[in-house]
């Protein structure tokens, strides 16, 4: 499943910049996996902006079903951002990180999505307090989690002031192919560190290109950064912006909308296991039911055989009695001491 890099990222908060002023609706958690914000909007209506820590985020027009009982850290969020609008949705220095801010009557509140390593939603307080955490987290420089304030991880750099910073950063973080340097040192992922590559017309394995194809790489970075949206698919892979070395795309008519279509593949094969898991525990629901069933009708023959044969015990001359009228056919006799006999059975009423 695709993980959104940070180029993607911009692009999908560049699109959800129609969002601000929406009024928060309601909040889902459909598993341990994701977060679901339902955001209204008066010329808009409701959207469903689904969250998932450490893969992507993007307006979706899948709801996925919540389980009966809601998960703490939904709970929570409601609880918190309910009564409060969307204000502002920014990426911090175009790395992987999303803030949402919220303001409410007398709150404000900042939701910190990250989407790198295994991710992470966190709850702060308008100073970057540490509220709560979908998953606290404890590195050597860095914790996530209550009362702590929140710290970026380390920046890695995108934007540059002149080619000489840009030919300094490259030759400081110089890895085995310059592929892998634009990959993980600009922070742009496989993906586009090829294209960039390909615009440059540099061998993507070259290890210590030239002053001149440094620079053309620096060139088309800048052209690739500031290019305009142009949402598309290729073989079904949503793309933000129009990718030179995989070929034309077909047009969408916005990247959420792309990534909506691209990321319902995995819901519907959740949902069918989903349904799948609900018949089978329907069907041990049904099997404990009966049992439960079985197991009192026992327990009640139980203790009715218990008071017969107490009664027999105690009324023993009693009952002799009336087996011999039984076995004699004498029913008159049985009647008059209120025994019913319905075929072989007699029915005697017991105090």
């Amino acid at each position: 499943m695709k993980v959104l890099s940070s180029l993607e990222i911009k692009a999908v908060v560049a699109e959800l910049q129609s969002l601000i002023n929406a009024r928060v609706d309601q909040i889902y958690q459909p598993d341990a996996t994701e977060i679901v914000l339902a955001l209204h909007r008066s010329n808009l209506g409701k959207n469903l902006l689904r969250i998932i820590p450490g893969t992507a985020l993007y307006i979706t027009t899948k709801r996925r079903a919540s389980p009966k009982e809601s998960i703490n850290f939904c709970r929570f969020l409601r609880k918190r951002l309910g009564p409060t609008k969307l204000k502002e949705i920014i990426q911090k220095n175009r790395e992987r990180i999303v803030e949402l801010h919220f303001e409410g009557k007398d709150s404000y509140f900042i939701l910190i999505a990250e989407f790198f390593s295994k991710g992470n939603l966190i709850l702060c307080d308008k100073n970057y307090i540490i509220i709560s955490a979908f998953q606290v987290q404890l590195w050597k420089d860095r914790k996530i989690k209550a009362k702590q304030k929140y710290e970026y991880p380390p920046e890695r750099k995108i934007d540059f002031k002149d080619f000489e910073e840009f030919k300094s950063y490259i030759q400081a973080n110089k890895k085995e192919s310059i592929v892998k340097t634009i990959a993980l040192s600009l922070n742009m992922g496989g993906t586009y560190a090829e294209e960039l590559c390909f615009r440059a017309k540099i061998n993507k394995e070259t290890k210590d290109p030239t002053e001149k194809d440094v620079k053309e790489i620096f060139t088309q970075l800048q052209i690739l950064l500031s290019e305009e949206l142009q949402p598309n698919t290729i073989q079904g892979e949503p793309y933000p912006i129009s990718m030179h070395e995989k070929g034309k795309g077909e047009p969408q008519d916005s990247y959420n909308k792309a990534l909506d279509q691209y990321y319902a593949q995995f819901i519907e094969e959740d949902t069918e296991k989903e349904q799948e898991r609900e018949k089978k525990k329907n069907k041990w629901e049904d099997m404990i039911t009966e049992q439960e069933k079985q197991r009192i009708q026992v327990e009640r023959a139980i203790e009715e055989n218990k008071i017969k044969a107490e009664w027999i015990y105690n009324n023993y001359m009693e009952a002799k009695e009336i087996m011999d009228l039984f076995k004699q056919k004498k029913l008159t006799e049985l009647k008059k001491k209120g025994v019913e006999v319905e075929g072989k059975n007699l029915l005697i009423e017991i105090q």
